[in-house]
């Protein structure tokens, strides 16, 4: 005859076991995420033929984005076009670039290639015919962008800021009585201008911000401010501003309470 305790320890059991079964399923899924995770990266042919690819088809106004932008493997087969990783694809910017090549793993954990192209489709960009290779997609998106009248830095000099490659050129940050300055002829029109402190020293938070006063033929235009990065918030700062038709002298004067950073900009005009 059963004793009244064994209901109870019954019960007992079946409750530890539950915890064990979870763990014995969370290592089986584990496994299985391991096993295939090959069959869903993509391999050195496979980057190598979407290379061959964009040489082939790719013109001088063109530009790679990366898809997840941590997909950094594929720089090492990409020699003939600019690489970009930006993560917002709405907002990014891709000055003098009329179409982009979107090289992403659609495959990949967590790639989430559609947040890509929804946001290539938010800004207006026309999307063309995908190619596979293996475990690669590469789509042509037309971005239909305003038309380039001057670069007023060189848009081939890099730094990083929040983590990312960024298209700046570094200038000296002075004393408020003696700024750093960068100046350049160039077309006016709407006038972008991107700035960022460069690396770790961005998220110094005691540290005061970085003025960056801009000027046309020796007149005041605008003034973008860049503080120390506190996250969720953005380390690369913007404006945008319109600056008389015609050629002009652009100059950037950069100053700070405390100067000993590395700190770079990007500046071009484009038609309204």
């Amino acid at each position: 005859m059963e004793d009244a305790a064994a209901p109870a320890r019954r019960r007992s059991d079946r409750a530890r076991a539950v915890p064990l079964l979870a763990i014995a399923a969370l290592g089986v899924c584990a496994l299985a995420f391991d096993l295939t995770l090959p069959l869903r990266l993509p391999g050195d042919a496979d980057h190598a033929e979407a290379a061959a690819a964009l040489r082939v088809r790719a013109g001088p106004r063109d530009a790679v984005q990366l898809w997840p932008p941590w997909a950094e493997r594929a720089r090492m087969f990409i020699r003939t076009l600019p690489v970009r990783t930006e993560e917002d694809l709405r907002a990014a910017d891709y000055p003098g670039v009329e179409r982009l090549w979107l090289l992403a793993m659609p495959r990949a954990p967590f790639a989430r290639l559609s947040r890509a192209r929804a946001g290539l489709r938010e800004r207006g960009a026309i999307a063309g015919e995908e190619m596979r290779f293996g475990g690669l997609s590469l789509q042509p998106w037309d971005l239909r962008g305003p038309r380039v009248l001057s670069f007023l830095t060189d848009p081939r000099e890099e730094h990083e800021i929040d983590y990312v490659p960024r298209q700046c050129m570094q200038v000296r940050i002075g004393p408020p009585p003696d700024p750093g300055t960068l100046e350049a002829r160039g077309l006016g029109g709407v006038l972008h201008v991107r700035a960022g402190i460069v690396g770790e020293r961005a998220y110094q938070v005691a540290r005061g911000p970085v003025r960056v006063e801009v000027q046309v033929d020796g007149a005041p235009l605008a003034t973008l401010t860049v503080p120390p990065t506190v996250p969720p918030e953005p380390g690369w700062r913007r404006i945008e501003v319109a600056a008389p038709s015609g050629e002009h002298a652009f100059a950037f004067r950069v100053s700070a309470r405390d100067a000993d950073r590395p700190f770079c900009l990007a500046a071009w005009t484009t038609a309204p």
